[in-house]
């Protein structure tokens, strides 16, 4: 057997692969101090269903008495530099308190609007975050008494949705939200895309209009958290004027300024056309007055008769009379020229070989 055959037939030795260390799992996340008083209580991350988003969202529970809602601010091309680790998940996780009635007026809306129920009777059987949440984290009248009529029988409770109710408690937090927004000074409205460049001489001034713009605003915080039907009814129960939204506006204002554009283009085309018109004809009288064409123009020859030379000669006549093709005078050749003609008798010219044969 030769020394190929039995090195081929060998088995190779297999190296150990090094063990690979799966990178650590890092978020930014700053958590209330409230969660962090008592460090025996586990915080734990759970989905509850967000009236304002449709779907379920993150939130935070500690044990069964405390809830809050988790916020995520994601912005591109971010990245995390934790110690000697560089964390390519620039989100920033944050909690804030929130009201579990907001959360339990959806479900009392979809299942109490025709009969009275407890709340273990709400929701589906296979809905355990609906079940953990009615059962564990509301506390019966504490929480809907403000959007449900109550009623005891047999030593149980049953809720009811009361649309009258809500839409007034509602219009309370919004207002208190509102209050809220101006004594922080928060710039509202249409103007708070300029907030950094506010006059003041302006401030104080149209005070209803800034009452009205508060009020939206804070009926747009508080509607992040209701359907969107609740969140349209609670509007007219405000009665906060439909506004047209800022893109649909600045749209006209585009258009409009682009037809202003346009006119304005065509006017100063018009006159520009005229003055370089005349100024072209100006231009070029006086530069043909000043050059030598003119002594040899037949406009000045002596031969012309009189009656010609009296008339006035337009401008556009007077360019024209010059610009006429006059013929062309022969060279008288030097020399050298001759003799290099002399002597190309007889030769073909290098065209001659590209033509056609």
């Amino acid at each position: 057997m030769s020394r190929k055959s039995t090195r081929s037939s060998m088995p190779t030795e297999a190296t150990p692969a090094p063990n690979a260390t799966a990178p650590a799992l890092r978020k930014v996340f700053f958590v209330s101090k409230q969660l962090l008083q008592d460090p025996e209580n586990e915080l734990t991350l759970e989905y509850f269903y967000h009236p304002g988003k449709g779907k379920p969202a993150l939130f935070i529970t500690k044990g069964n008495s405390q809830l809050m809602e988790v916020i995520e601010f994601a912005e591109q091309r971010r990245c995390w530099l934790i110690n000697d680790y560089v964390c390519s998940d620039g989100r920033i996780y944050m909690t804030t308190p929130i009201d579990i009635t907001l959360l339990a007026l959806h479900h009392l809306r979809a299942h109490c609007t025709q009969k009275a129920l407890a709340l273990d009777d709400i929701g589906e059987p296979d809905d355990k975050s609906t079940l953990r949440l009615l059962r564990e984290f509301i506390r019966g009248e504490e929480h809907l008494r403000c959007v449900a009529d109550i009623k005891k029988a047999n030593g149980m409770v049953f809720y009811k949705y009361n649309p009258e109710k809500t839409l007034a408690w509602l219009a309370i937090k919004t207002r208190r939200v509102a209050e809220k927004l101006r004594s922080i000074g928060a710039h509202c409205g249409k103007n708070a895309i300029s907030q950094n460049y506010v006059r003041g001489e302006l401030e104080g001034e149209n005070k209803e209009e800034s009452e009205m713009d508060y009020l939206r605003m804070a009926w747009d915080i508080v509607g992040n958290y209701l359907d969107l039907d609740l969140h349209e009814e609670l509007r007219i129960y405000l009665e906060i004027p439909d506004e047209k939204p800022i893109a649909s506006t600045k749209k006209e204002e585009k258009e409009k300024s682009v037809k202003k554009r346009k006119s304005l283009k065509q006017l100063n085309s018009d006159s520009n056309k005229k003055i370089k018109l005349d100024e072209k004809s100006t231009n070029a009288t006086e530069k043909l007055k000043g050059s030598d064409i003119l002594d040899d123009s037949p406009s000045n020859d002596n031969s012309r008769p009189s009656s010609a030379t009296s008339e006035e000669i337009s401008p556009l006549n007077f360019v024209q009379t010059v610009l006429t093709p006059s013929p062309v005078r022969e060279r008288n050749l030097t020399a050298k020229e001759k003799a290099l003609a002399k002597s190309a008798k007889g030769t073909k010219s290098i065209a001659s070989f590209f033509s056609k044969k």
